[in-house]
């Protein structure tokens, strides 16, 4: 995929370099970079993704994406947007499609009773024959497959990821845990949901 069709829905995108250059994947981890992959920068309560910026073109990183103007020396791709973590959840949807389209979405959302609210949602999802996923504190359900969770809500990469197996494993619906951080953080952001 192209980097332009993977900004194409971003909020007025300063686009310096190649629009052109083929995007293989997307990481906001520096750690997760490689050839081909574009690098979101995000700023986190314990560390700012731009200052791994370096580090991901030193590992090949194709593209940049950052809340900052690039250096005038730069010679990948990169995107000047507002909003980092807004921009990393539409780039997600495109990467995969848009995988929670077509599907019935519940996300549940408060202080108490989010993950009970979301297991009887799941359950009574299935039970109505609309095979559902689960995400949420506990576990998640990627359509039959269980796992362990590593967050009540993924971060917006993970979370179209996830809804993109559900959808190749036959899931209609997915019960999301959706917590306030998440909410906050963006991670929901360009994701259809049916009920609230």
């Amino acid at each position: 995929m192209k980097l332009r069709e993977l900004i194409a829905s971003l909020d007025k995108p300063v686009v310096s370099g190649d629009a052109d250059t083929e995007i293989a994947g997307i990481a906001y981890d520096s750690r997760k970079v490689a050839r081909s992959i574009a690098f979101v920068a995000l700023r986190g309560a314990k560390s700012d993704g731009h200052d791994f910026i370096e580090k991901a073109i030193a590992q090949g990183a194709a593209a940049i994406v950052a809340e900052t103007a690039p250096p005038e020396d730069c010679k990948v791709a990169w995107v000047h947007v507002k909003n980092s973590r807004l921009a990393l959840a539409e780039m997600a949807a495109i990467r995969y499609g848009h995988p929670a389209d077509g599907m019935l979405v519940g996300a549940v959302t408060g202080t108490n009773g989010k993950t009970t609210i979301a297991f009887l949602l799941h359950h009574l999802l299935n039970h109505a024959h609309l095979r559902c996923g689960l995400l949420g504190t506990v576990q998640y359900d990627v359509g039959g497959e269980l796992r362990n969770a590593t967050h009540t809500t993924p971060e917006s990469l993970e979370l179209h990821s996830l809804f993109s197996q559900m959808r190749a494993k036959g899931c209609r619906a997915v019960a999301l845990e959706a917590s306030s951080h998440a909410l906050e953080q963006g991670r929901t952001h360009d994701l259809r949901v049916d009920a609230a």
